[in-house]
């Protein structure tokens, strides 16, 4: 819900969002980075304070997916504005620009003006990449009402069965 919410007020491909986090974090909110980036989208605290975000909030599922989304607008935007991508919207971008904004992501800005980008941004470009593709990257609103509870057993050695 949370990825649909501040896809869809900034923009976004929910699914884009979600390749990311699992590229990112596997989907961890606590995640913590060698370099320091946290929560689910791995935002750097500089880069959530420049988005109004305190880095104690970046633990924070909801505070972490809202500024990851902001600042993949700002990745949008300023591509936009780079090759005059005027009328296009961000999730309906070409994959030349996504391609990009993934790699400025991990990279920072700079990859925007990159002819060559380092090979680990290359391999975090493909990950996300593959995410997007396939299935892990569905978009499913759980069934509350629908879903019955597990059946729970004991097994003779006395442990649960689901």
């Amino acid at each position: 819900e949370l990825i649909l919410k501040y896809a869809e007020l900034n923009g976004l491909d929910a699914r884009l969002m979600k390749a990311i986090i699992g590229a990112e974090s596997h989907f961890h909110p606590r995640a913590r980075s060698p370099k320091g980036a946290l929560g689910l989208m791995q935002v750097m605290p500089a880069t959530g304070r420049m988005l109004g975000t305190a880095p104690r909030e970046l633990t924070d599922p909801e505070a972490n997916i809202r500024t990851g989304a902001a600042y993949l607008k700002v990745l949008f935007d300023t591509a936009e504005r780079r090759w005059r991508l005027r009328g296009i919207a961000h999730s309906d971008a070409p994959l030349w620009v996504i391609q990009r904004v993934i790699a400025a992501y991990n990279a920072g800005p700079r990859a925007f003006s990159r002819t060559a980008w380092p090979r680990q941004t290359r391999s975090y470009v493909r990950k996300v990449l593959l995410f997007y593709q396939t299935r892990v990257t569905d978009i499913r609103r759980p069934a509350q009402a629908e879903r019955p509870a597990p059946e729970v057993s004991w097994t003779p050695a006395g442990g649960l069965l689901y």
